[in-house]
């Protein structure tokens, strides 16, 4: 598996830059989870090459990456879109943490057995690694092993993830983990060829579907994942920036202030969070001026919010697919719960120290572009991830 040896020494001169307690004994107890749950993926993706080595020659064809800045609605759009699994395959919790395809024959398997008369004691081991997960983070994002979710882990065993950067409260200190892109082209290279193998893996053992993913960081590789595909189709979800961006940095801000306290809301580590959220938008914005408009798809949140069968729909069109019979019927049934759910409210800009009228400054390009030139307050809940 690749590994980003510039973002090791990135970590290693962060350590122990202004330590707390808190994030040196988070640090000391994630370090070993981590090691071991890499070697675990790296035994996995050994082993495919004794089992299934036939998988090299997997074609991934015409992918869909859904990205945006976080809490722009990417999980509900990611969700709504693998109900269609007659059409797309997309991984699982489980899958970003094991990215092999015995891993995911083997996970499948121990599921068949839990569900035999002498299964209770492998339904007790689900319960007891998923029970964590699904507690956890409820009010921020729905987890658990066996639903959809995004290549976090995938990225994370490579050290080309921000997610990092919830340990380490330095994102400037850390560019070649927030920007693939910006990487000399040898590394972005090794690891896009890393990445691509992941995703034939995947697509290998679900039988050559089309390939959909969903990550909120993925506007730093997009360049790169063009290139490697160029067939492949791009779905941004753009929200306004006053609404998306105190969702954005609270996001961070509660995993900061678990481990070190001291960190302010209008602090240093929020400010360098704030502009690589602004560098998130312009290039978002610059790359949909790059790839042909068929394959860079646009949705508003605010659309989707408001009428997120008819956005879904109009995303089929674009993609030029049709929508089976089976596939809308799930996602009726699939809306039916959605319009009764509402997420947590969030901060606003100013708890930041930040004012609607820098970010319009910022980002006014952004505004005009997506049709948010106003400076009025939003009034749209967050009724969508």
């Amino acid at each position: 598996m690749y590994l980003n040896k510039r973002g090791l020494r990135e970590i290693r001169s962060v350590l122990f830059k202004q330590p707390t307690v808190g994030r040196l004994v988070t640090t000391a107890w994630i370090t070993p989870i981590y090691l071991g749950l890499r070697q675990s993926a790296a035994v996995f993706r050994a082993l495919d090459e004794v089992v299934c080595p036939e998988y090299h020659d997997q074609k991934v064809e015409r992918p869909v990456f859904v990205f945006a800045n976080p809490r722009s609605g990417t999980t509900l759009t990611h969700r709504l879109l693998s109900m269609d699994d007659e059409i797309f395959t997309t991984v699982k919790l489980y899958q970003t943490i094991f990215p092999a395809v015995t891993a995911t024959r083997t996970f499948k398997r121990l599921v068949e057995l839990s569900k035999s008369p002498v299964g209770s004691v492998l339904r007790r081991a689900y319960d007891f690694f998923n029970g964590p997960l699904e507690s956890r983070w409820q009010d921020v994002h729905k987890l658990s092993l066996d639903q959809p979710e995004e290549d976090v882990c995938t990225l994370l065993w490579s050290l080309t993830s921000p997610a990092t950067g919830l340990l380490f409260p330095f994102m400037e200190d850390l560019p070649s983990q927030t920007w693939i892109d910006r990487q000399p082209p040898e590394e972005r290279s090794a690891f896009m060829d890393c990445y691509e193998n992941t995703i034939k893996r995947h697509v290998f053992e679900a039988g050559g579907k089309r390939f959909l993913n969903k990550n909120v960081f993925f506007s730093t590789r997009v360049r790169a994942v063009h290139e490697k595909f160029p067939d492949a189709a791009f779905v941004y979800l753009v929200r306004n920036p006053h609404d998306c961006l105190p969702s954005f940095l609270n996001m961070f801000y509660r995993a900061w202030k678990a481990h070190s306290p001291s960190i302010r809301p209008d602090g240093e580590e929020i400010q360098a969070l704030k502009r690589l959220g602004y560098d998130y938008y312009r290039y978002a914005l610059e790359c949909r001026k790059e790839i042909p408009e068929d394959q860079f798809i646009v949705i508003r949140y605010e659309d989707l919010v408001a009428n997120p069968k008819k956005t879904i729909l109009g995303l089929y069109q674009r993609l030029g697919m049709p929508v089976s019979d089976a596939f809308a019927a799930r996602l009726d049934q699939a809306l039916i719960s959605q319009r009764d759910y509402e997420s947590a409210r969030t901060v606003e800009l100013d708890f930041f120290g930040i004012n609607r009228r820098e970010v319009r400054e910022e980002l006014g390009d952004v505004f005009e572009e997506f049709g948010y030139d106003t400076p009025t307050r939003s009034d749209y809940a967050e009724a969508a991830e």
